[in-house]
């Protein structure tokens, strides 16, 4: 279970990377408004960073992997600490263009990827845990690539949407 979980973090991973890449503006200026060093070709090598790291988390798994993976994940929930205390920053910068206000929600998914990181050290690459899959791994896959547009669209959206409420 662990194993599932993981792969759907790192492809929550990969999808943030390409929008970075795709889309460094939203990412930039939330770096900016706290005071963090803030440049596109920054922004852009985050995103790529989180796309290798998703890539190979689900590919080869291991001991290390997952471990910085963790990491990431710590930095990307102090960075919402910071934001969240700030107060100006209007998009987190997670999706790229997708603007997603800082929330609550991002901390505590971001606490959680971190943690499920962290437990799936030692995990298999993909590979290997589908040859111990039912139906060729089939459900397993679609399962996880499922999960990770299911957390995406709640990290995404459900912040912005909960803003709305919030000001009507």
């Amino acid at each position: 279970m662990v194993a599932g979980i993981y792969f759907v973090i790192c492809e929550v991973l990969v999808i943030s990377g390409i929008a970075k890449i795709l889309s460094p503006l939203p990412t930039k200026s939330a770096l900016s408004t706290i005071g963090l060093p803030s440049t596109s070709s920054l922004v852009r090598f985050l995103g790529l960073t989180e796309i290798l790291l998703g890539i190979l988390g689900i590919l080869m798994g291991g001991r290390y992997l997952p471990i910085i993976t963790g990491a990431l994940f710590a930095f990307f929930s102090v960075f919402i600490l910071f934001a969240l205390r700030n107060g100006q920053v209007t998009s987190c910068g997670c999706f790229g263009a997708t603007r997603s206000p800082p929330s609550a929600i991002h901390l505590f998914a971001n606490l959680i990827f971190m943690a499920t990181s962290l437990l799936a050290i030692g995990v298999d690459g993909l590979s290997s845990i589908l040859n111990d899959q039912p139906a060729k791994g089939i459900p397993f896959v679609i399962a996880i690539l499922l999960g990770a547009l299911v957390t995406y669209l709640i990290m995404a959206f459900t912040p912005r949407l909960l803003g709305r409420r919030n000001v009507t």
